[in-house]
C-alpha cells in the first residue's frame, strides 16, 4: 500500500487538567485589529461539541481513479484544550475507525489541538478533512532486492550530462538510474547492453503488474542548451515495455527507444537571487546548497496532491550551475510522451542547510528549502520568485530562537512574526529531537503542528527532560486550502519557506 497519511512517529502524552478558562487566544500578532483578536480569543462557555473527521484517499491512475478510506483504527486520536490561566492541557480521548472516520466526543468549545498520531491540528474547527490525493493506483512497494536488466537500441548518442529516468504512470512509480548500476552507457553509446539496477532502490518502487495496465518506461533525459545559452535537461526518448515484477526475482526488459511525436517549449525568468537573499532569514548560519526548476505534466486532479511534482517523469529539469544569479533562459524545447490533456506544472526550489551537533559527535545536516509550485504557464508569464518568505523573529517562549537555549521547560511555546515577503495562509512547526548513534548526531521528528496563528504551545510529552531539540517553522502560502483542517490537501499556486531554530532543551 502507499505511504500512510498519518505518521505515527512517537506518540505524545495525554495528560494535563486545568480548572480555568479554555485557551483560545494563543498569540495574536499586534497588527491584527482588536475586534479580530477578540473574536479569536472568545470562548462560548458551557458549549460541548463533537470533533469529527473523514479520510478519503483518491488514487489517480491512468487505468481510472479510485477512492478508498484510510484506516484510522490504529491512529492515536486526542483533542486537547489549553487553560489560558494555568497553561495546563486537558485531554479528551477519541477514536479512529477502519472506515477512515475519527471522532472525539464531549469537547468544550474553543481552540483545540487535535492529535492524530504524532501530528497536531490547531484549530477552532470541529470538522476535519484528513483525506489526500495520491498519484498512481493503490499498490505495494518493492522492498527486497529486485534486479532489472535492460537491453535496448535507439538511444541518441550518449553524452555527458544525459541521465535515465524510470517511471510507470499507472502505479505512480518513479526513480533515477544513474548510480549503483552496471552497464551504464558510455559516451557515444546508442544502445543499452545489460544495464542492471535494483528496482527497490527507486524513489517510489511500486510493484509493476502488466495485468493492471502498468507499463515500464525508461526515458533518456538529454543535456541541451536553451535559446539564451542556458544548459538544461529535457525529455528526449522513451522505451516502453510491458513488465510484471515479482518481488525478489530478476526481470529482463528489452525494446527500442523512440522519440515522442509531441513537443513543447518552456521558458523562465528565474530570480535565483530573490531566493538566496532569504538565506539568513532561514537561519543566520544557513548555507545555500542548490537551485532547481522542474517542469512536467500531471492529471489535473493531482493539483491537490501533497506534491505537484513528486518525481519522474520530468519534461524539463533546470539546474545549470551553482550560481545564485538571475537567469532568463529563453526557449527550452522538449519531447512529450505524456497525455496531451494533462496539466503542465512547475516547481522552483532553493535548498539550504544548517548543522547541529551534540557534544563531540559528528554534526547532523538538516536540509530545508524555499519553494514555489504553480502551473507551468505562470512560470513563463512572470518572474519566478518566492511567493512567501520565512517567518521573522522566531522565539522559544520569549527568547530568540536562533541561539542555543536551555531551561525552556517541557511546556515551551514557539512564536514568530509574519514573513516579510508574501502572505502566509498557514504555518507548520516540526519539532526534531537530537541524539547520537555511532559517533554521529541524529535527528528524529517527534511532532508536527499545523496552525493559522503565529504561535504554538507544545502539548504534554512533546519535550522530554534531558533531551535536546530544534524546530523547523514553515510558512505556507496556499489560498483556498487550510492546512490546520485539511493537512494533506494542497492547491495551486502555493509557496513554502522554512526557518531553522537553534538547539533548545527543557
Amino acid at each position: 500500500m502507499k505511504m500512510p497519511l498519518i505518521s505515527l512517529g512517537i506518540l505524545v502524552g495525554m495528560t494535563g487538567v486545568g480548572c480555568g478558562g479554555l485557551e483560545d487566544a494563543e498569540a495574536v500578532d499586534s497588527s491584527v485589529p482588536a475586534d479580530l483578536a477578540d473574536a479569536t480569543s472568545q470562548v462560548t462557555q458551557g458549549l460541548i461539541t463533537q470533533v469529527t473527521g473523514t479520510s478519503p484517499v483518491t488514487y489517480v491512475a491512468t487505468s481510472g481513479n479510485a477512492t478508498k478510506p484510510y484506516d484510522q483504527s490504529a491512529t492515536s486520536v486526542v483533542a486537547y484544550t489549553r487553560d489560558s490561566t494555568t497553561g495546563a492541557f486537558t485531554a479528551y480521548p477519541g477514536t479512529g475507525a477502519a472506515d477512515g472516520t475519527i471522532s472525539v466526543p464531549n469537547v468544550p468549545s474553543g481552540r483545540i489541538y487535535l492529535k492524530l498520531g504524532s501530528r497536531y491540528l490547531v484549530s477552532t474547527s470541529r470538522t476535519f478533512d484528513l483525506g489526500s490525493t495520491e498519484w498512481g493506483r493503490d499498490g505495494t512497494f518493492v522492498s527486497l532486492p529486485t534486479p532489472v536488466t535492460v537491453s535496448a537500441t535507439g538511444l541518441s548518442p550518449w553524452q555527458a550530462g544525459d541521465y535515465l529516468e524510470v517511471y510507470s504512470l499507472n502505479p505512480g512509480a518513479f526513480g533515477y538510474v544513474n548510480s549503483g548500476v552496471t552497464g551504464f552507457p558510455l559516451a557515444g553509446a546508442t544502445s543499452l547492453s545489460g544495464l542492471s539496477f535494483n528496482y527497490a532502490d527507486m524513489r517510489n518502487p511500486v510493484r509493476l503488474d502488466s495485468g493492471l495496465g502498468d507499463v515500464f518506461s525508461l526515458a533518456q533525459m538529454r543535456w541541451k542548451t536553451s535559446a539564451n545559452g542556458v544548459p538544461y535537461r529535457a525529455m528526449h526518448k522513451v522505451l516502453d515495455a510491458s513488465v510484471t515484477l515479482v518481488e525478489g526475482q530478476p526481470v529482463t526488459v528489452s525494446g527500442t527507444f523512440t522519440q515522442p511525436v509531441a513537443t513543447g517549449t518552456f521558458s523562465v525568468d528565474w530570480r535565483r537571487s530573490a531566493f538566496d537573499a532569504m538565506r539568513t532569514q532561514v537561519n543566520p548560519d544557513a548555507v545555500s546548497t542548490y537551485s532547481e526548476i522542474w517542469m512536467s505534466a500531471r492529471p489535473a486532479a493531482l493539483s491537490t496532491a501533497l506534491a505537484s511534482i513528486s518525481g519522474q517523469p520530468l519534461l524539463v529539469k533546470l539546474n545549470p550551475d551553482a550560481q545564485k544569479t538571475d537567469l532568463v533562459t529563453g526557449s527550452m524545447t522538449y519531447n512529450n510522451p505524456l497525455p496531451a490533456a494533462w496539466q503542465k506544472v512547475a516547481l522552483a526550489t532553493a535548498g539550504f542547510t544548517k548543522s547541529y551537533a551534540l557534544g563531540t559527535a559528528a554534526p547532523y545536516t538538516m536540509s530545508v528549502d524555499i519553494r514555489v509550485d504553480q502551473e507551468a504557464s505562470a512560470f513563463t508569464a512572470a518572474p519566478v520568485q518566492p511567493l512567501v518568505g520565512p517567518v521573522q523573529a522566531p522565539l522559544v517562549n520569549t527568547r530568540g530562537a536562533f541561539q542555543n537555549l536551555t531551561g525552556v521547560g517541557t511546556d515551551a511555546s514557539l512564536r514568530w512574526s509574519k514573513p516579510l515577503v508574501g502572505t502566509a495562509t498557514n504555518y507548520v512547526v516540526n519539532i526534531y529531537r537530537l541524539g547520537t548513534s555511532n559517533g554521529a548526531t541524529t535527528a528524529t521528528r517527534v511532532t508536527s503542528l499545523h496552525t493559522e496563528l503565529q504561535s504554538v504551545y507544545l502539548p504534554p510529552g512533546v519535550l522530554q527532560a534531558g533531551q535536546t531539540y530544534f524546530a523547523e517553522i514553515q510558512s505556507w502560502y496556499q489560498p483556498g486550502s487550510d492546512l490546520a483542517t485539511s493537512p494533506f490537501k494542497r492547491a495551486l499556486p502555493r509557496g513554502r519557506a522554512s526557518v531553522l531554530t537553534g538547539m533548545f532543551s527543557p
